[in-house]
């Protein structure tokens, strides 16, 4: 593949990614801490995490993720759409290699919080990151 067709679908995926967020409800949300779970069981926070700071979208309706923080997951299932006593909630099921193993990835936005920012949690293995999203 050349250069310039490299540039041209970069190009391109930014506009299509571009036309989705305006068409469709989303969620724009910023990292805030990034934690991992301890071989004994305690929460850690990572300290000067790359991913504290950046942002991603998720289209309300399918679960699509847009941004570099989650953009490896495919094929997202909304289990829970939101409302004023429940969080919108997303999963993401991958097989693994191994017999009957799988990864499963969690994301929970809590709708029903007052005023503009709604905090959420993302959970991947060992993997908690927080967050709040408008």
């Amino acid at each position: 593949m050349t250069k310039c067709s490299e540039v041209l679908i970069f190009i391109f995926s930014l506009l299509i990614s571009h036309t989705v967020l305006a068409n469709e409800k989303t969620y724009r949300c910023e990292v805030l801490s990034d934690a991992y779970i301890k071989s004994n069981g305690e929460l850690s926070l990572a300290k000067d995490s790359p991913r504290v700071g950046q942002e991603f979208a998720v289209v309300k309706r399918t679960g699509e993720v847009i941004g570099d923080v989650m953009d490896s997951l495919k094929n997202p299932k909304v289990l829970a759409s939101g409302s004023k006593g429940n969080s919108y909630k997303v999963v993401w099921i991958q097989k693994s290699e191994g017999k009957n193993g799988a990864f499963v990835d969690y994301l929970s936005i809590e709708e029903f919080a007052s005023g503009g920012k709604k905090p959420f949690g993302f959970f991947s293995g060992g993997l908690l990151m927080t967050g709040v999203c408008e």
